[in-house]
């Protein structure tokens, strides 16, 4: 009987050591993407650490997703600011609790060049907000539940300054690149380097303009390859954290 209860025990030590030992894990990445976006990478790991799925979104910030159009003649709550040409862009901009008011894009010979900023009241620029992974995936779920918005001087939704909704937040909703610019597919090509890999922190471009990851030559040829496979990083810790 004492052999049986000792089988037994060992047996049971055994199952709990092997439910404790590591597992297949699905975890999420978030931070700065192609300098103005919000990028978010989602990895799964077998129990070996081994990358087996990926998938790669964008969300627009105000650069893109706080551009008005038409705003009316003479009006204050509009800044200029050059994104591939003059534009109007949304003067106020609401993530959460936290309200950004944007300062106009950089002038040279009296022509804006640059980009608006957008800042919090405390100074924080928009940008260095959001490559904070915590403020980052803040933002990726507000632009889903509608805490994120373009917004008047008072914190409150602007009424007429329409506010992007659901897909129309992100690249693959809204078709992001059209005929200039094979976004799906370079994404596509992040991804197939990042299975069956362990997220290596080497990468290179080589002479032929390709990303290259440990040994392995990707399809990737985009500028900004590094700030994509820094959110796949932040994804894969994440997800072996759960392991």
């Amino acid at each position: 009987m004492k052999k049986l209860v000792t089988v037994l025990a060992v047996l049971v030590m055994g199952l709990l050591l092997v439910s404790c030992g590591p597992k297949e894990a699905t975890a999420t990445g978030y931070g700065i993407a192609h300098q103005i976006y919000v990028g978010e990478v989602e990895l799964t790991i077998d129990a070996d650490g081994v990358v087996t799925a990926a998938a790669i979104e964008e969300y627009y910030l105000p650069f893109n997703a706080a551009v008005i159009e038409t705003p009316a003649e003479g009006a204050t709550d509009v800044v200029l600011g050059n994104s591939h040409g003059v534009k109007s862009f949304a003067k106020y901009f609401k993530v959460g609790d936290v309200l950004f008011t944007a300062t106009e894009g950089a002038r040279e010979d009296d022509v804006v060049v640059g980009m608006p900023t957008y800042a919090a009241a405390d100074g924080t620029d928009l940008l260095d907000w959001v490559a904070i992974e915590a403020n980052a995936k803040l933002y990726v779920e507000g632009t889903q539940d509608g805490t994120v918005f373009i917004a008047n001087a008072d914190g409150t939704k602007h009424a007429t300054y329409p506010t992007p909704e659901g897909d129309q937040w992100t690249k693959s909703g809204t078709g992001y690149g059209g005929d200039r610019w094979d976004w799906a597919g370079q994404m596509a090509e992040i991804t197939s380097v990042l299975v069956g890999s362990k997220v290596s922190a080497t990468y290179t471009m080589n002479d032929d303009g390709m990303w290259v990851v440990d040994t392995v030559v990707s399809g990737a040829t985009l500028v900004d390859f590094d700030q994509y496979y820094k959110v796949a990083m932040r994804a894969y810790a994440n997800a072996k954290a759960q392991q």
